[in-house]
């Protein structure tokens, strides 16, 4: 591939780590605030604990959770031309339901931290944000400062986006 085909194919893919990031977010970030009230008043009851909760919510959305992200990177890996090998398209689209699955997960931590749906969407950009800076494709992990080097780990977009590097590119052997 040629450099700029490269390139192309890094901004593609960070594109889709976004994409299916926010997909996600959005889907989940305007759920629990409506839940909340119920939620808290049945477990102080002792109706249930928090665990039961929270696996029932998974199961429940599993299926959302495997269909989305997967009909989604049905139309975009071959639209985008991506690696055309059966193996590296099903390891795409393992990649793209575990982003989405993490990005889920993190967006229950934010509207379960607010009360105030309105303030929990207005905050998610700002929390989400920075952890885009850090996935390796605007800055350099050798220009980050050594003191937010550790939010580097924390970046749902890092792990994803290298994922579906090393499925894209681990063939070439010159780059």
């Amino acid at each position: 591939p040629t450099p700029e085909g490269v390139e192309n194919v890094q901004g593609a893919l960070f594109f889709r780590t976004m994409n299916i990031s926010y997909n996600a977010i959005q889907n989940v970030i305007l759920i629990f605030p409506d839940e909340r009230p119920v939620f808290l008043r049945e477990v102080n009851n002792n109706m249930y604990k928090c665990s039961p909760y929270f696996w029932a919510k998974v199961i429940s959305e599993m299926p959302f959770s495997i269909m989305m992200p997967s009909i989604f990177g049905c139309i975009v890996y071959f639209s985008v031309g991506l690696n055309p090998d059966a193996g590296r398209f099903f390891l795409f689209l393992l990649i793209l339901i575990l982003i989405y699955n993490a990005s889920s997960g993190y967006s229950l931590v934010i509207s379960c931290t607010f009360s105030d749906k309105q303030l929990a969407v207005t905050l998610t950009p700002v929390l989400i944000i920075p952890f885009m800076l850090f996935a390796g494709f605007f800055v350099a992990a050798s220009n980050i400062p050594v003191w937010l080097r550790e939010f580097e780990y924390l970046s749902i977009f890092k792990y994803g986006y290298q994922s579906l590097m090393h499925n894209q590119f681990d063939h070439f052997i010159e780059i």
